[in-house]
């Protein structure tokens, strides 16, 4: 097939580095692969343009754009880092910080529910903040007070920062799978989308995940084109340690074993001879080592392991009494995936999902079997989180960057190669401009003071040590001030007779519609009681009067919403206080 390409001029630096994909010169009576076909049938396409003098100017532009991509999205993440501080209000930090703060002597986190490699990160994080600040022999005195509020800064800050590298990995993975525009693609669509930047400010485990997951999803690429053992090492390395870090990642186990047939089948290999490669059992056996390296007291603390993972099986297989929560394909696809990333946003991975299936180019078999393996195993599930749509993310971003990248050099070859750029750039603007805007008002919501913190500083104020506070619903804390242990003394609310028996003086309350199950208040009966018998003394209302209802995930006790975030003036339930007469 006769095709003659050449390299688009330099005249405009920015839009060369862009479109670094060869445009078409016409041949009477010869058959025209698109640019993308081309790249594919050569190769990968280069992560960089070639060194020469003309390249010069569009490699600047691309390392300026790329810099400013993950600069920003880096002020995205490490802003409001310091939520609710010195206080705690993301649920699940408390496992993480204080087992990475317990590793001393004894390196079994004691717990299963999360495999240990963030915590072990997170305790060479503290250990080195610890020592650079004087405390070479007792790292742990530096995090002696306000309950151990620095640590959680620390932690955050960590996770800010690998979600930040994780932009310009992956402009590596998906120029390396589809070119240059679907690198820059990617990196583009990843700084802005609003889960990955909420996910990243805290002390958890998503973070990191996505991060690991992202540089092996590079290595299954490799994989699929070149079938090095290199290749296949370093992919079962890195899902080992992703794996070690969020057990959900395990699909891309999935991945990786699609990736080893693609690979097999382009060197000429049969689906048996594929088989029974060495390849196959030994990039297996990397990802064992790598997990086992990883988290070991997975293995050598058996009898946790299981104690806990028959605990969290009950939750898996029946959920929580939680009317507000769902699961299930309506669920993730109603839900979960437009209210994490914005419903253009998800038309787009939808998009190129259907065209990875539909033009499949080597690499993306591998990354639909990851994410469909993801999102039957959340589907599945009674008790999930809209987190959990991290783990198929950057997969999902990565084809998204592929199609864009398919698309714009299809408009090269219709209306050139400027018209072509101008255009992508503006699409791209337009379906990432909500994510955005959602982004800043989730920093600027987070950046003000929780109405849990608030009652906290108020009851310190007002109601003497040692006081009896009755407080509703006092078995879900998410919502309650974060009161000084043994400073007050809480029961149960039940009645006003009941608060007076237990020497109450002090109502306290937490309610939130959006989050009843966290947060459901007094009842009708005990409110109206309260109102009659009781002087309303503080009322933290974080909802704005009139304004669309705030969308939350209903099974996640945080309350800060991804949706209609303007809707609320500060993060946190309604606190009310009441003072009996």
């Amino acid at each position: 097939m006769g095709l003659n390409f050449h390299y688009a001029p330099y005249r405009l630096p920015w839009a060369a580095a862009l479109v670094s994909l060869p445009s078409k010169t016409v041949e009477s009576a010869t058959p025209v692969a698109s640019p993308l076909d081309v790249a594919v049938i050569n190769g990968p396409a280069p992560l960089m343009p070639a060194p020469d003098a003309r390249a010069r100017p569009a490699t600047l532009g691309l390392m300026m754009g790329l810099a400013l991509l993950t600069l920003v999205g880096g002020w995205l993440r490490f802003t409001a880092t310091s939520f609710g501080w010195p206080d705690h209000y993301r649920p699940d930090e408390e496992y993480m910080i204080s087992r990475a703060l317990d590793f001393q002597n004894d390196w079994n986190p004691h717990f299963a529910l999360y495999p240990a490699a963030q915590m072990y990160v997170q305790h060479a994080a503290l250990w080195g903040y610890g020592a650079l600040t004087g405390h070479r022999h007792d790292f742990r005195a530096a995090y002696g007070a306000d309950a151990q509020a620095l640590a959680y800064l620390v932690a955050r800050r960590v996770s800010a920062a690998m979600g930040t590298a994780t932009i310009p990995v992956i402009y590596l993975t998906a120029a390396y799978g589809f070119g240059i525009p679907a690198g820059l693609s990617a990196a583009a669509i990843l700084a802005f989308a609003t889960l990955a930047v909420r996910e990243s400010k805290f002390a958890t485990t998503d973070s990191a995940t996505v991060l690991w997951l992202t540089l092996a999803l590079w290595f299954v690429f490799r994989m699929a084109r070149r079938g090095q053992l290199a290749d296949y090492v370093a992919a079962g390395a890195l899902t080992g340690l992703a794996v070690a870090t969020k057990y959900p990642a395990g699909a891309l186990v999935g991945g990786l074993i699609v990736a080893h047939f693609e690979a097999r089948a382009a060197h000429g290999q049969s689906w048996l001879g594929g088989l029974i490669s060495p390849r196959l059992y030994f990039m297996g056996l990397v990802c064992f080592l790598v997990f086992f390296c990883s988290t070991p007291y997975f293995f050598l603390d058996w009898a946790r392991t299981v104690a806990d993972f028959n605990y969290q099986r009950g939750y898996i297989l029946y959920g929580v009494p939680n009317a507000q929560a769902g699961y299930g394909w309506g669920w993730l696809w109603l839900h979960a995936m437009p209210d994490s990333l914005s419903w253009p946003l998800l038309a787009l991975l939808a998009l190129a999902m259907a065209w990875a299936v539909l033009r499949p180019r080597p690499g993306t078999w591998a990354l639909m079997a990851f994410i469909w393996l993801t999102f039957l195993g959340m589907t599945q599930s009674h008790y999930v989180f809209y987190r959990y749509v991290m783990i198929p993310l950057p997969a999902m971003v990565i084809l998204a960057g592929g199609f864009v990248a398919a698309v714009l050099a299809r408009l090269q070859m219709w209306v050139g190669t400027h018209r072509a750029v101008a255009a992508i750039v503006l699409a791209l603007a337009v379906l990432l401009s909500p994510a955005a805007i959602r982004d800043v008002q989730l920093d600027r919501l987070l950046g003000r003071c929780d109405t849990r913190s608030l009652a906290h500083q108020w009851i310190d104020a007002h109601v003497p040590p040692g006081s009896v506070i009755a407080a509703t619903a006092p078995t879900t804390p998410y919502g309650k001030p974060p009161l000084e242990w043994g400073r007050y003394q809480i029961v149960p609310f039940v009645n006003l007779a009941f608060a007076r028996a237990q020497g109450a003086r002090w109502v306290m309350s937490d309610s939130f519609p959006p989050l009843a199950y966290y947060s459901p208040g007094p009842t009708p009966v005990q409110l109206v009681e309260l109102n009659r018998h009781a002087m309303l003394r503080l009322d933290e209302n974080p909802l704005v009067a009139g304004a669309p209802t705030p969308v939350f995930d209903p099974n996640d006790a945080f309350y800060a919403p991804l949706v209609h975030i303007d809707s609320m003036t500060r993060p946190g339930p309604r606190v009310r206080i009441w003072q009996l007469n």
